[in-house]
């Protein structure tokens, strides 16, 4: 059964500014303990222009970090972006796992999550995880995709 993301963040309204990083392999228990810890203590003490965001974040099926803030209380800076960024690459290396590649998905097939190259990711009916949603409705509306082919 596929999950519903309609609860995901529930303080947060859906207007709220989402980044996703998807890992290039799931995270083993441990691992994912320890970035749970620590987005948890990130987002406590995420700031922009010393003021504290409104934010969350989650790591997804051992493998997606999430983050939201709703920027309508105060907005997410460069430099706050850059310190989430410093954050999910510090957690990269520490754990040998690659957050930044683009070009993958994380696609339902068998009746399981799997890492996808988008590229390759061509079963008509697919359906796959939207790594391009803005915001927390459209994460919570339209995450859940079907790849249709031409």
């Amino acid at each position: 059964m596929l999950p519903n993301f309609n609860q995901i963040f529930p303080a947060l309204p859906n207007h709220s500014k989402v980044w996703l990083y998807l890992a290039d392999r799931k995270l083993d228990s441990t691992e994912t303990f320890f970035v749970e810890e620590k987005i948890g203590l990130f987002v406590q003490n995420w700031t922009a222009h010393n003021k504290q965001l409104r934010a969350e974040g989650t790591l997804l099926f051992n493998q997606y970090i999430i983050l939201a803030v709703d920027e309508q209380v105060e907005g997410a800076s460069g430099c706050s972006i850059d310190s989430s960024v410093r954050m999910v690459k510090s957690l990269s290396q520490e754990l040998g796992v690659d957050f930044f590649n683009r070009m993958n998905v994380l696609g339902f097939v068998n009746n399981e999550w799997k890492t996808l190259n988008y590229f390759n990711a061509t079963n008509e009916g697919l359906i796959y995880l939207n790594p391009l949603v803005q915001n927390l409705g459209e994460l919570r509306g339209n995450w859940v995709m079907n790849l249709v082919t031409a």
